[in-house]
């Protein structure tokens, strides 16, 4: 039944509608749990990064996209991150989207966020900043002096922006490795700490990281740091996302996603059914493009489909790709094509629901 709802999706919506972009290989960070590492680009990334005007090729061939998450590397290291945003705003009827950040450089983040927000009025943004622990742990972490005090600094200073903004969302993310599993509740009081009242999302390390051991993780530490959400939740302290009308859902699709990742490692759940390739696509700094992060088969390079991502989605070789991710099986814990899964799985699409009304009671 899905390599038949996922070859309609390809067919029908002609290009993902959930874009994870990557502009840039190249990051401020050299973090111990990161798999987009010096030996992951080595062995996947065989071509010159895409310049400017390559992007605008891709971009003026895709109609819509729904989400769109620009990242790296570092997005922010682009001297043109702010053009390139605007002009995938402008060319392809842009529903949402993100940036996903280190918060390093402070200053130059938020200038460009507020350069982003002004140019594109109305249309629902969020950075998120990576926090992954106390500022021991998140230093050793991220092999970089600093990047704790900056990365908080970042996060209090686009709070502000999201004051300005009611398009405007501010998230911070934290990975469970080994490197803190063992610190959650202190990562827990550093964010109840720096008055985050965006969204914390949980990450579970995943792929080949930099430091081999960032993958040995005990399921437990990352169940407590659901707990902390969860209390928070309780007592109304934690507000979730925002900046448009469907942010409330997230928060609730976000509760549903903790613990589909729990019943995932526990080995509870059937692969399958999976939107990557359909719904959900990754194109890399170099041109190639894949269904997942996690998946080695690739639909080819878009310089060879003359940066025409229809044609290159619905080519041969996409249809071979999706019918193998549902005849393999295919299942992981990555949480941006977890979040579409969940949605087109009519039982955890009913799972959200009832989350959604557990918040709106909480709230009432």
């Amino acid at each position: 039944m899905y390599k038949t709802i996922n070859k309609s999706f390809a067919r029908i919506l002609r290009t993902p509608q959930y874009l994870i972009l990557f502009v840039s290989n190249n990051c401020w960070m050299k973090c111990e749990h990161c798999w987009f590492n010096e030996e992951w680009k080595e062995s996947n990334l065989n071509e010159q990064s895409l310049t400017f005007e390559e992007f605008e090729k891709i971009a003026e061939s895709i109609k819509r996209i729904n989400f769109l998450s620009i990242t790296g590397g570092e997005a922010f290291s682009r001297d043109d991150i702010v053009e390139l945003a605007n002009m995938f705003a402008e060319k392809t009827k842009l529903n949402r989207y993100q940036i996903p950040t280190s918060g390093y450089l402070t200053d130059d983040i938020i200038s460009k966020t507020e350069k982003i927000l002004k140019n594109n009025p109305g249309i629902p943004f969020r950075v998120d900043v990576s926090l992954d622990g106390d500022e021991e742990t998140h230093n050793f972490i991220r092999n970089r002096k600093k990047s704790f005090a900056n990365a908080v600094e970042t996060i209090k200073r686009l709070n502000k922006l999201k004051h300005q903004y009611s398009y405007f969302d501010v998230g911070v993310i934290s990975t469970i490795s080994n490197q803190n599993q063992n610190i959650v509740d202190r990562l827990a009081e550093t964010i109840e700490d720096i008055k985050h009242d965006g969204e914390w999302m949980v990450n579970l390390v995943r792929g080949k990281t930099r430091a081999p051991k960032s993958i040995d993780v005990d399921l437990n530490n990352y169940i407590k740091a659901h707990k902390h959400i969860d209390s928070r939740i309780e007592n109304g302290t934690y507000k979730g996302h925002s900046g448009h009308i469907l942010a409330p859902w997230l928060t609730a699709k976000n509760i549903v996603r903790r613990n589909k990742i729990v019943n995932i490692v526990e080995g509870k759940c059937r692969g399958g059914a999976c939107s990557a390739g359909s719904l959900g696509g990754v194109i890399y700094n170099d041109g190639s493009v894949y269904p997942c992060e996690m998946l080695e088969h690739s639909f080819g390079n878009i310089r060879d489909f003359n940066y025409d991502l229809p044609k290159l989605w619905n080519s041969p070789q996409g249809d071979w790709i999706r019918n193998n991710i549902e005849d393999t099986k295919c299942i992981c814990t990555q949480e941006c094509f977890l979040s579409l899964n969940l949605l087109m799985q009519p039982k955890h699409l009913a799972e959200i629901i009832k989350e959604r009304i557990k918040l709106l009671n909480l709230n009432s």
